[in-house]
């Protein structure tokens, strides 16, 4: 079996290559690398949270 290219799948095809080979521990390695560089936030009101969630809902790309 041939190793993907794991720099050029997207991050769910990354993510189900990962479920599919869990032995795979460069392939997990990469993807936790990608989790990890996303930025955290922090919300330490209701309000805060009320903000940030309704910043991702607006930012993420519309399913049809």
């Amino acid at each position: 079996m041939t190793t993907p290219n794991y720099e050029s799948l997207t991050e769910q095809e990354l993510r189900d290559y990962v479920r599919r080979n869990p032995k795979d521990e460069d392939a997990f390695q990469h993807y936790l690398n990608i989790i990890r560089s996303r930025p955290s936030v922090l919300c330490t009101t209701d309000e805060e949270f009320e903000v940030e969630l309704q910043k991702r809902i607006n930012s993420s790309p519309q399913q049809t």
